[in-house]
């Protein structure tokens, strides 16, 4: 391909404007996003090359298969001279460039994405329809990709930086909880839509430092809102720890600011008239704003930790050995107020902060230990410099920002546990215990930022796992069809030599995502992600016949290799798994009865509906449905009011005998309580005869 060359790594760059931009230019940028979807760690890149959740989603989510799992909440890099010129002759000194503020829309500028290989392709023939449940692929696929995938954002920066960004992530097990960012800021003095100066070229860009930083979350599991834990993480603290690799040596030291879950001082019940607790790690109370619906099935969501580290930093624009001392300064916690205002607490300007060589710990903020309400957010900078830059120097800095802690399983039961502690039951699961297994958070994020280190250093060369298959599902009588593409003469992707061995087949029932609040319950019972089957090389199709009839399945396959042409991984002859995100079937499928051959029994399930009866309700995917069964296989259906107006017709064609409604009419309103009349016509059987009409009453309280 004519782009740059991919492995070779070491003369690129990134950059940060200031807030007075080109409004028409950044707009062209607002909502260009992509995304590192292939591993636990979801990373979404901003072409605006900042995140601020008042305009957006959180960026970061682990692990990505569960519901409002968020971990970054706020995105900042930029730099600050010491001094420049500008145009008009004018000496600026200290000056911060928090925010991007001048974008090239024109090639080879912009946001774009790359993978090793072409995402699969999935599709589900659901309720008489095939759809396609994968999303489009819009970039472009690179087969020698030295990662699974790369999102690249270049940009043009004052006073004078040309940017380039590159984010890279891994399908590898060992390596998917984590995003690898190459940053290269090449000195242009140009930052407009053409190509000349905007400055004078012959100066001197003086002391100039880079900074990054990230506004981590905790309370994972409600994205920060919707229940106690909101106030923008005030129960959560941040600081930096020094951590000398295990994987390498004679490399850097490792300086990772991380953040992790406190214990809210005001919070000291878990139910009302409950003992005291230490709320440390978030057991769940509730569900809805501000905790509105008592939810007390006691999982942790706030479980894990995340942060990051540099793994590279150039010592000169003319050097690019790693200068292993930087960062040259670190503060533990920001606010976001302060990072709007460009406001770094204790110093006079950002760039006294970055050029002061201090190193905040979490015991030099206010409030530490007891008291985490006086830090808001836990939002850590670190900073490297100083560099002298001048026309067509170029430096780059490199890092990993992640996220691990104890699994999702083990945040449920040990949460079982523990509130059959807090409840006076049998378990010593107690708050110190609680606590303790949740700190092991901490030496999982550093393992982690120890093997993104460990992959940097060998540029990026890490076993890689084969792809993921194309997948089809398909809903039957009593059975749902898998299909998948045969990769039993894919080579690996490293050697080229075949060394697939089996397929794994996972499912999840209900919704999507696991821990939507619907599927939420008092029992702490969870419906997961489970692995259902594995299958040989040679087999490519499965029939999963333990399926409940109506209720809706999600479905993916990843090939697993054999291990042979794993021989320098971390754990040579393991065997690696593709990605069990890639080809997941975000659209449902429904196992169904065939449909019936006499228009004699159809029913509505149930009947009456009662809306404050969820336990007797249909388990369908959305909590009002309502189940028509004992259909023909073919029919429409024409629901009407009490008083006659035609409120919904359905055209079932799909030859079950199953149909669901979610009770919304066809002018897009939820019915009110009342009765309601089903009318079934043009009834076929399955060789097109033509079956009697019939008509059913049923009642909906609300």
């Amino acid at each position: 391909m004519k782009y740059l060359n991919i492995v070779n790594l070491s003369g690129l760059s990134v950059g940060i404007l200031s807030i007075c931009l080109l409004l028409m230019s950044l707009s062209f940028l607002f909502g260009q996003t992509r995304t590192h979807d292939l591993g636990d760690f979801k990373y979404r890149v901003e072409a605006t090359d900042y995140l601020n959740t008042n305009e957006t989603q959180p960026l970061g989510e682990w692990p990505q298969d569960h519901f409002r799992y968020a971990n970054i909440v706020f995105y900042n890099s930029g730099f600050t001279i010491g001094n420049w010129v500008d145009v008009d002759g004018v000496v600026h000194s200290k000056e911060e460039f928090f925010w991007p503020m001048s974008y090239n829309q024109a090639e080879p500028y912009g946001i774009k994405e790359y993978r090793r290989y072409e995402p699969p392709l999935v599709y589900v023939y659901s309720e008489g329809q095939l759809l396609l449940s994968s999303r489009p692929f819009t970039g472009e696929v690179v087969p020698d990709l030295p990662a699974d995938a790369m999102i690249e954002v270049r940009y043009k920066a004052q006073p004078g930086f040309d940017v380039l960004k590159r984010s890279y992530s891994f399908s590898n097990p060992n390596h998917d909880d984590y995003t690898i960012h190459y940053c290269r800021y090449l000195t242009t003095f140009d930052w407009d839509q053409d190509d000349d100066p905007d400055t004078d070229p012959s100066q001197t860009l003086q002391d100039v430092y880079f900074f990054v930083g990230y506004s981590f979350q905790t309370a994972e599991g409600t994205y920060i809102t919707y229940s106690r834990w909101y106030e923008e993480g005030k129960d959560d603290w941040a600081t930096y720890e020094t951590y000398t690799p295990a994987l390498t040596t004679g490399t850097r030291d490792l300086q990772i600011s991380y953040g992790w879950d406190g214990d809210h001082p005001d919070i000291v019940t878990f139910e009302p008239g409950g003992a005291d607790f230490d709320d440390t790690g978030d057991p769940r109370f509730a569900v809805g704003s501000g905790g509105a619906t008592p939810m007390p099935s006691g999982e942790f969501v706030s479980s894990s930790y995340q942060g990051f580290a540099a793994l590279h930093v150039d010592t000169s624009p003319t050097n690019r050995t790693d200068w292993t001392t930087q960062p040259v300064s670190i503060i533990a916690n920001m606010s976001i107020y302060n990072v709007w205002d460009s406001d770094f607490p204790g110093f006079a300007t950002v760039w006294d902060w970055a050029s002061s060589g201090t190193k905040q710990v979490v015991e030099d903020q206010a409030g530490w230990p007891d008291d985490p309400m006086f830090q808001e957010d836990e939002y850590p900078f670190q900073a490297f410099g100083p560099y002298q830059m001048s026309l067509g120097d170029s430096v780059v800095f490199v890092y990993a920002v992640g996220v691990n802690g104890i699994s999702r399983e083990l945040s449920i039961s040990k949460g079982l546990e523990w509130r059959d502690w807090y409840r006076g039951g049998s378990s010593t699961f107690d708050n110190d215990a609680k606590n303790a297994l949740i700190a092991t958070g901490k030496d999982s994020l550093f393992m982690t930022m120890d093997r993104a280190l460990w992959a940097w250093d060998r540029g990026l060369d890490i076993p890689d796992p084969l792809p993921a298959p194309d997948l089809t599902v398909t809903s039957g009588p009593n059975v749902i069809y898998l299909e998948w593409e045969d990769l039993s003469g894919e080579g690996d992707p490293d050697t080229g030599v075949p060394d697939l061995d089996y397929y794994k087949i996972y499912r999840k029932r209900g919704n999507f995502l696991v821990d939507e609040y619907s599927e939420l319950n008092e029992e702490g019972t969870h419906l997961v992600w489970e692995l259902i089957a594995e299958v040989p090389a040679s087999v490519t199709t499965y029939n999963d016949s333990s399926v409940i009839r109506g209720q809706p399945y999600h479905y993916a396959v990843t090939a697993v290799d054999d291990g042979t042409q794993n021989t320098d991984g971390l754990f040579p002859g393991q065997s690696l798994e593709s990605s069990k995100y890639a080809n997941r079937s975000e659209i449902p499928a429904y196992a169904f009865a065939p449909g019936a051959e006499n228009t004699d029994k159809i029913r509505i399930v149930p009947n009456p509906f009662i809306a404050g009866a969820i336990e007797f309700n249909y388990p369908g995917t959305g909590k009002d449905d309502l189940l028509l069964v004992n259909l023909p296989p073919y029919c429409t259906i024409r629901i009407y009011t009490a008083t006659g107006d035609l409120i919904k017709v359905i055209d079932h064609q799909s030859g079950s005998a199953d149909e669901r409604w979610d009770q919304v009419t066809e002018s897009n309103q939820k019915i009110a309580s009342g009765v309601y009349i089903l009318q079934v016509d043009n009834a076929k059987d399955l060789e097109g005869n033509s079956l009697p009409s019939a008509i059913e009453k049923f009642v909906v309280v609300r």
